[in-house]
This record gives structure tokens, C-alpha cells and sequence, in this order.
């Protein structure tokens, strides 16, 4: 049988309770804390002991040895930290003492002074978060792309957990069941933000120059673009030409026009299409009639 083992969750910090919960569950099992983390927990295997745990949220300590000796006196075994500011504390477990026993705060000025110093740091990275949300918007609005969403959607959607998670921390929770786990939001979080570096890392960008002298049998000039991922994409064009030019954008396989760039001379447009994984064509094409007398240089950018 497995002496150690090795325990992954994550709690919200509103959460703290249900944390202390499942701790509790597993020192009945026989699995002690041996340290506490944010993400990640050691346990140690220890059948002849119960314990009953405890959580503070503290980053101003002056004193760290006076801070646990404190906890100490009312029979509190210190056990780890965070670098968050998290601190364990567990005391032996006697069925026969009362609930209150194993209450690490004596009054509810205590809890709420705890409640109070994470609800403050909650209530400003959440504000944090909805400022970076509205940046994203911004930036999305000037350049449409699936990074830009799913970026925009997970600073939103983290900024408005945060700052619902803040107010709850807020309210002591009696006792009974906990709150229904906030886990999975942040589960949501965590795919916007791969999604959005996948696509921005795949993300399909091409530049080319190129010169289109004039033929009388009016042949075109074709740049072909490759698309890996589907996403929005962006054709920037710069044209500088004697005559009018028409520029399509065409799906390789099948001929259909996807786009249309508005033509004609010193020409600067710009199109915003959505792509699906393939090959498409851009076409440069002097309009019927003309007959431009030097050669037009033109640019093409897409990303």
C-alpha cells in the first residue's frame, strides 16, 4: 500500500470551507496533510490519527513564529503555507468535543476580518479582470479573430467569478451543505485560454509584393493563401497602379468568391473574412478598357 500520494484541485478562495471539508474526509480515510497547495497537495498515510483542519488567508504576518504560536495555544498544529497567503492548521480529532472545537475563529469579528482581507483582493482582480475584458473588446472590434474572442470571453467571464466569489466570501456560511462548487467556471476559463493559444499560435499569416505589368489578353495576377485553422482573417492590400484594378478573393477548390476589395488607383483596402481550413485565391486584375502605361506594384497581407 502507497505510503504518500500526490492530490490535484483547485478551490476558489470562497470555497475555503469545502476545502476543509474534503481535508477532513481524507484524514478519516487515513491520508494526512502533509502540505497544503493551490493546485496541488501532499498527503502521507497515517490510519492511527483523525485530525480536523483549519484555514486563515493572511499576507501581513510581522511576526511568523509569534503568528503559529498563537494558533498553537488554543491547540492548533501549524502545517504549511501558499505563496498566497494560505495557512493549514489542523488539531487532533476527539468526537466526544463539540463542533465549536474545531472552529479556528472564536467570534465572527474573526471571520469577518478574514472574510474582509480576501474580499478586498477579490474585488480588485476582478476589476482588474473586466478593464482587461474591455481592452479585449477594443482590440476584437479593430481585428476580428477567434483568439481575440475567446480572450475578450475569458477575461469577462474571470473578472465576473472573481467578483461574484468576493461577495460570497462575504456571507458566513452556516452550517450544513456548502454551496454548490464554483470549480467548473474556472474549468471554462482555463479552455477559453487554450483555445485562444491554439488559434493564435496556428493562426494563418502571409505577406507578398509583387509587380503586375499590364497584358493585353488581360491575364491576371493570383496569390494563393493557405488556411490551417478556421478563424477570421484580415487582407490588407496596397496598390499603386496607373489604371483601375479589381482584387476577388476565391475559394481554390470550388471558385467561390468570398470577397470583393473595392478597386481602382493608389489603392488601399482592407477586407475581414472568415476562412475555413484550405487554399484560397487572391486575384489582381486590371479592369476591361484600360490600358495602363507603366507597371503596377502592389502589396498583399493577411493575418
Amino acid at each position: 500500500m502507497r505510503n504518500k500520494k500526490t492530490r490535484c484541485a483547485f478551490y476558489p478562495a470562497w470555497e475555503y470551507r469545502r476545502e476543509v471539508e474534503d481535508l477532513n474526509a481524507l484524514s478519516d480515510q487515513g491520508w494526512q496533510l502533509e502540505k497544503g497547495g493551490c493546485f496541488r497537495s501532499r498527503f502521507y498515510r497515517d490510519e492511527s490519527v483523525r485530525y480536523r483542519y483549519a484555514l486563515d488567508y493572511n499576507t501581513q504576518i510581522d511576526d511568523p513564529v509569534r503568528y503559529r504560536d498563537t494558533f498553537a495555544e488554543q491547540g492548533w498544529q501549524f502545517v504549511s503555507d501558499t505563496f498566497n497567503g494560505w495557512h493549514y492548521f489542523r488539531k487532533v480529532y476527539d468526537p466526544a468535543l463539540p463542533p465549536e472545537e474545531y472552529e479556528i475563529y472564536t467570534d465572527d469579528s474573526s471571520v469577518r476580518d478574514m472574510s474582509d482581507r480576501w474580499s478586498r483582493l477579490g474585488y480588485a482582480f476582478g476589476v482588474i479582470e473586466l478593464v482587461c475584458a474591455a481592452m479585449n473588446l477594443f482590440v476584437l472590434l479593430r481585428h476580428p479573430s477567434i483568439t481575440n474572442i475567446a480572450m475578450a470571453l475569458a477575461c469577462l467571464w474571470l473578472g465576473v467569478m472573481i467578483l461574484v466569489g468576493a461577495r460570497r466570501i462575504r456571507r458566513p456560511e452556516t452550517a450544513g451543505r456548502p454551496k454548490k462548487s464554483m470549480g467548473w467556471c474556472f474549468a471554462v476559463v482555463f479552455a477559453l485560454l487554450a483555445v485562444g493559444l491554439v488559434f493564435g499560435l496556428v493562426h494563418s499569416e502571409a505577406t507578398a509584393d509583387s509587380e503586375y505589368v499590364y497584358d493585353p489578353a488581360g491575364e491576371p495576377w493570383t496569390w494563393q493563401i493557405h488556411v490551417s485553422l478556421p478563424d477570421f482573417y484580415t487582407l490588407d492590400v496596397e496598390a499603386d497602379t496607373d489604371a483601375y484594378v479589381d482584387i476577388t478573393v476565391t475559394n481554390h477548390r470550388n471558385g467561390k468568391e468570398l470577397a470583393a476589395l473595392g478597386g481602382g488607383w493608389d489603392l488601399r483596402a482592407k477586407g475581414v473574412m472568415f476562412l475555413l481550413p484550405g487554399t484560397y485565391d487572391v486575384t489582381t486584375q486590371y479592369a476591361d478598357g484600360t490600358e495602363p502605361g507603366t507597371t503596377g506594384m502592389f502589396r498583399y497581407e493577411i493575418d
